[in-house]
């Protein structure tokens, strides 16, 4: 039936339930809670039975959104697949509760029945009593929708009064959804979960102790098996969020972020200063300790900054590869641009951005290749005495002194000499007293001195064992913090920064009358008192594996 012969119909007094129409129904519940869940379940019986017993309908099964919030239309999945149905012919009329089931928005409740009218639907607010296959039905329902709306503003404001009245008495907000703790929901404190909190302590060691990344823990997470609190894998965000949280380390927090539209939901977060944040063992029993709490929060805010340093490098061209804005073309004084050599993928060639617009023809300065200009630049800082063995050593050398020997080795050993000379002559006292040379009360006064200075010098042993270990642990980190410096002055991170530092910009030119000659001029950022020579010469072919074929001479000039 259409909407033509409906309106007809019900302005000669015949109802609804008198006419042939396919029937379905919406119910929505904004939360996920047993209470609402039951709610929703009344209401889709109610509904089903409502439209199965009236003998002209035909029922169409219903459409249901459990837990989502009437503000947004978006995240209502079955309510937009009811939109489409309905697009499609699918019934003619839509049974539901009242206008705020249906939505909570003044625009979308009008805009939504508006549309299902074009489509030849017409929807039944029961408790409201608006069809809106009737004429004066959109006056009412703006009434009522603007009504609905304003009970959300409304809801809203009593919650975020309720919120702060909640943070002044320093009540502990939010749910049972805190990995390691549960919340007691009479007297409001949280009480630790054992068997996560060491889960929690775990996490906290791997990162602020053995260094492991996020992504490393939340790999040994899952790959043990451990879930969290809604039984999903970890993630990186999650495990940084945890380390970040100071309830961990017994502390109140709250006051994080607000909801500043009730409509949107659009969320303002606010900076760590404007935390309300304060120590509360009582209610908040701490899992790890603050110092390991400390450790871990520096570290993640040290990777934090590195991270947003690195991102905002990469979005400045200049910066992007080491040559990047630093050689010239001597004849039109434009920018060297990078590209890949063509029959070697793996090396790199930086050619004259005119060369590259307009041809040979208009600039016949000479590629440069990135692998033979590194070598000239290694070389130059042979020159100027920048030596990676010598910075290498300048750095050992602060912390080799930690390594200056105690001797505890030998206190050790003399210590345990002598004790070992104290149980012989234990052995020689018991001896005695089982000849009889020795009286039993002698005996007894003689063995206890032994045992007395026996024990003092197993505990002075014990003593220089714990120094002996530290010092080993000294040396080991040393030795490791040695490897680590050697591997890192020789990569290639450490080579780019010098050159970053040393070098202002390199000017490109050919040789006159000479075919196989480049001529470079190196401005060189700082003052150096080393003899460069003026015509330092680098040939390709003699010191360049593999291009045998091309000898190529570079005549290289410094300048300061």
């Amino acid at each position: 039936m259409d909407l033509y012969t409906v309106r007809k119909n019900l302005n000669m007094g015949i109802p609804l339930t008198n006419m042939n129409l396919r029937v379905t129904d919406y119910a929505r519940v904004s939360t996920d809670h047993l209470e609402q869940k039951k709610s929703l379940q009344n209401q889709q019986e109610h509904f089903e039975k409502y439209i199965k017993e009236n003998p002209n309908w035909i029922y169409v099964p219903g459409y249901v959104d459990e837990g989502i919030t009437g503000t947004s239309d978006i995240k209502r999945n079955h309510f937009m697949k009811m939109i489409e149905d309905a697009r499609n012919g699918k019934f003619d009329l839509i049974v539901t509760k009242e206008i705020s089931r249906f939505s909570r928005n003044t625009l979308d409740s009008i805009k939504y029945t508006r549309e299902l009218l074009s489509y030849g639907v017409a929807v039944l607010f029961v408790n409201d009593n608006i069809n809106t296959a009737l004429p004066d039905s959109e006056l009412r329902l703006t009434i009522m929708a603007s009504m609905a709306q304003d009970e959300i503003r409304r809801l809203s404001e009593r919650v975020k009064f309720g919120m702060n009245r909640a943070i002044e008495r320093g009540e502990i907000l939010g749910n049972n959804l805190l990995y390691g703790y549960h919340k007691n929901k009479d007297t409001k404190e949280l009480m630790i979960i054992p068997e996560e909190a060491e889960i929690v302590r775990k996490i906290y060691r791997l990162y602020a102790i053995e260094n492991q990344s996020l992504s490393q823990i939340s790999h040994i997470l899952n790959q043990e098996g451990i879930t969290t609190c809604q039984g999903k894998k970890w993630c990186i965000s999650t495990i940084s969020r945890m380390i970040e949280n100071p309830k961990y380390k017994g502390y109140y927090c709250a006051r994080k972020s607000e909801i500043v539209d009730y409509m949107t939901k659009k969320i303002k977060y606010f900076q760590k200063d404007d935390w309300i944040i304060y120590e509360n063992k009582e209610k908040i029993p701490p899992i790890v300790n603050e110092q390991l709490w400390t450790i871990a929060n520096n570290r993640l805010l040290l990777r934090k900054q590195a991270f947003k340093m690195r991102k905002k490098e990469k979005t400045i061209y200049k910066n992007r590869y080491l040559y990047s804005a630093k050689i010239y073309c001597a004849n039109h004084h434009t920018v060297f641009h990078r590209r890949k050599f063509r029959k070697n993928k793996q090396d790199i060639t930086w050619v004259c951005s005119e060369y590259l617009k307009k041809g040979k023809n208009f600039c016949n300065s000479p590629n440069i290749r990135e692998s033979e200009l590194n070598a000239i630049l290694k070389d130059c800082m042979l020159k100027l005495n920048v030596n990676t063995n010598n910075i290498f050593e300048l750095l050992m050398g602060y912390y080799r002194h930690l390594e200056i020997s105690t001797g505890i080795s030998e206190k050790i050993l003399l210590k345990q000499k002598e004790i070992e000379n104290l149980s012989i002559k234990k052995d020689k006292l018991l001896e005695l007293n089982i000849q009889e040379s020795l009286s039993n009360q002698e005996f007894t006064i003689r063995n206890n001195l032994l045992n007395k200075k026996i024990k003092e010098l197993v505990e002075e042993v014990n003593h220089f064992q714990v120094i002996q270990k530290e010092e080993m642990q000294i040396s080991n980190k040393t030795k490791k913090l040695e490897n680590i410096l050697r591997e890192k002055i020789n990569s290639k991170s450490t080579f780019c920064k010098i050159v970053n530092l040393l070098l202002d910009h390199i000017e490109v030119s050919k040789i006159a009358d000479s075919k196989n000659s480049i001529q470079l001029k190196i401005f060189l950022s700082t003052q150096n008192n080393s003899i460069l020579e003026n015509d330092y010469e680098f040939k390709r072919g003699y010191d360049t594996k593999g291009t045998k074929r091309y000898y190529i001479t570079y005549h290289v000039s410094f300048y300061f």
